[in-house]
């Protein structure tokens, strides 16, 4: 073999070896970006279940009955917000937080929506007056991402026939009758 040739091997074997190190490299990568988004998910699960967000949600309720107060709405436009209304801004956070993951592509929306679709969409219905009210003085970025995932929630709940299921359609369902059901709605 001429010179030429073993260039020419040599050449095309560098060029394999690059290649592999790349696939391997890209392969890696797509392993890091999981293990990413499943510590951010178990963060994201930890804080959703944490004695915080127990509080907020049983406090969604009086929410809405303090928002007919004329005297409340004023104390959420202001500067520093009311006292009462400090144990709400946990849950926002942490929902706007998470929808800037989803917004950016750390967290994939479906395993979110999957997950808390329709908890965060239940919240964020709650949470929304008080929030166009702060907007007044703080601009409309305020918890944007927040709103984003809950649209995103709701476009797929509106495109799957109000189901927030991800449950694979090819898949059978495998859960009993539920041989009670009659008994149970007859003695209501």
């Amino acid at each position: 073999m001429t010179p030429e040739v073993w260039t020419a091997v040599a050449s095309v074997g560098t060029f394999i070896v690059i290649a592999a190190t790349a696939i391997a490299a890209i392969v890696q990568l797509h392993h890091i970006r999981g293990s990413n988004q499943i510590v951010a998910l178990n963060e994201f699960r930890e804080a959703f279940e944490s004695p915080e967000m127990v509080r907020a949600r049983a406090n969604l309720g009086m929410l809405a009955e303090r928002l007919k107060d004329p005297a409340v709405r004023r104390e959420l436009e202001s500067p520093v917000l009311p006292d009462w209304y400090q144990h709400m801004q946990f849950p926002c956070r942490l929902m706007e937080t998470l929808g800037g993951y989803v917004k950016h592509g750390i967290v994939n929306a479906d395993i979110v929506i999957d997950l808390w679709g329709a908890p965060i969409a239940r919240f964020w219905d709650a949470m929304a007056p008080a929030i166009v009210i702060m907007r007044r003085t703080r601009g409309d970025a305020l918890y944007e991402n927040f709103e984003m995932l809950a649209a995103l929630i709701k476009q797929y709940i509106a495109a799957h026939a109000g189901k927030v299921s991800l449950y694979p359609k090819n898949l059978v369902r495998i859960a009993p009758p539920d041989r009670w059901a009659e008994e149970d709605k007859a003695a209501r």
